[in-house]
């Protein structure tokens, strides 16, 4: 049961890492258009979610509302934990 619940964790804080290493970007709008297009895709999957809710689940409602997102031109850059440059004297 330990062994359970140590793997458990592990996948849990690796999930943790991956999910932190991207964010999403679209080449023309900003952080708060994000937001409002995000909100958009939420209303219009969730409503067609409603007419044949026995068909889709969470994974269904994630993957087509991620998609709605791709179709509104945002994609998802890797941005880095740590900014490490290989500065020279000549550059500080």
């Amino acid at each position: 049961m330990k062994k359970k619940i140590v793997w458990l964790t592990m996948a849990a804080m690796a999930a943790a890492v991956v999910a932190c290493t991207h964010k999403p970007y679209h080449p023309e709008k900003s952080d708060r258009e994000w937001a409002i297009d995000h909100e958009a895709c939420e209303k219009w999957v969730r409503e067609g979610i409603r007419d044949e809710p026995d068909t889709y689940d969470q994974y269904d409602e994630m993957r087509l509302i991620r998609q709605c997102m791709k179709e509104k031109g945002w994609q998802w850059e890797r941005t880095e934990w740590w900014h490490l440059e290989n500065k020279t004297p000549e550059d500080q």
